[in-house]
């Protein structure tokens, strides 16, 4: 049966508190993991549990687990991609924790009062911090560790980066526009989106194209952000997270209301699947490398593996309890999911789609 778009808004009300992250949703619960990120270069993941004030560290190649004490409510990781250090933002006392990669111990504390989300443009060593309702976002130069606030009118609930335009884009929850932050003089511009209470982005660095879902009318906003174009797809019942396969120009957008998934050619912006996954979906990674989609089911304890040649769900991976979000390794093809309701995270072999917990 389709659930009703208000239907399924109030039914996910009713059980857990939502917010959003970069490259994914967040459900406020207990202990509960509230994002993972993947270092390629020495196979580690790391996860946020937020009650907890830890970051789990795992490698995946050998199964070794740390458990780093960062600070209360560590809400959202940014890894960059040139030294490996992960930026663990600690929402409780408003600070972000710098992990080193190689001793897994926290290095510096920088200050950013209110913060909630973290994206950061590598070219320009800024690192971005959305922030919690009322309160303009901040940058951080993180070779002066200086911060400058953003006079941006949002809080920003989604956050994405175009590093070759040095472009930051943010996303209220109840904004019904999209505040585009020039990367270098810091001056914020808008630009009119239809529909509200966007969860995610996903940005696709090729073509400039800036995807947005859109709960509240069940449809992908599909921004061009060079000409600043905007238009719709149709999706299934409360989209809540896309992702971008950058090879194949395809968009997959995780419908949490109807429990599947929208594939979406980015070229024409036409529809060549829907795919049923498990119950109540709720983040999704791509490895670009085995063409291999993972989505993540909430309210079935599982990982749907797609196939991204046929758009058929290629296996079923039991995961723990509450899997939400999630990670992809496309060096060694290993696949991390957190799971909210555990203190565990769940290690899928790509080759094997077996799984272990850590």
């Amino acid at each position: 049966m389709r659930v009703s778009g208000a239907g399924a808004r109030l039914a996910i009300a009713a059980a857990v508190s939502i917010c959003a992250r970069e490259g994914g949703a967040q459900v406020g619960v207990t202990d509960g993991p509230r994002g993972v990120v993947v270092n390629t270069r020495n196979g580690k993941a790391y996860a946020a549990f937020p009650d907890l004030g830890v970051v789990k560290i795992v490698t995946g190649a050998t199964g070794d687990v740390v458990v780093l004490r960062t600070g209360a409510n560590v809400k959202d990781l940014t890894l960059d991609p040139r030294d490996g250090r992960v930026y663990a933002m600690n929402r409780g006392p408003g600070t972000i924790s710098v992990i080193d990669p190689d001793t897994d111990t926290v290095i510096d504390t920088l200050k950013a009062d209110r913060g909630s989300l973290t994206a950061l443009n590598p070219s320009t060593n800024k690192l971005y911090v959305s922030a919690s309702t009322g309160t303009d976002p901040l940058v951080i130069d993180l070779a002066t560790r200086t911060s400058t606030v953003i006079h941006a009118g949002t809080e920003g609930n989604a956050l994405s980066v175009n590093v070759k335009a040095n472009q930051i884009y943010f996303v209220g929850y109840e904004d019904n526009f999209l505040t585009v932050v020039d990367g270098v003089t810091n001056q914020p511009t808008r630009i009119e989106v239809p529909g509200f209470h966007q969860w995610d982005s996903a940005f696709n660095a090729t073509t400039g194209l800036l995807y947005l879902p859109s709960p509240n009318n069940d449809a992908l906003t599909v921004i061009d952000t060079r000409t600043r174009v905007v238009s719709t797809v149709g999706t299934g019942n409360v989209p809540m997270a896309a992702a971008v396969n950058d090879i194949t120009n395809r968009v997959y957008v995780v419908n949490y209301g109807s429990s599947d998934v929208t594939v979406i050619d980015g070229g024409s912006h036409q529809t060549m699947a829907t795919i049923k996954v498990g119950l109540w979906p709720q983040q999704i990674a791509i490895n670009t490398k085995t063409n291999r989609i993972y989505v993540v089911n909430t309210h079935a304890n599982s990982v749907s593996v797609i196939d991204g040649r046929t758009n058929t769900v290629a296996a079923t991976v039991p995961a723990d309890k509450a899997p939400w979000a999630v990670a992809v390794d496309p060096v060694r093809d290993l696949i991390f999911v957190a799971n909210r309701l555990s203190d565990k995270v769940t290690v899928i072999d790509g080759r094997t789609n077996r799984a272990v917990q850590r």
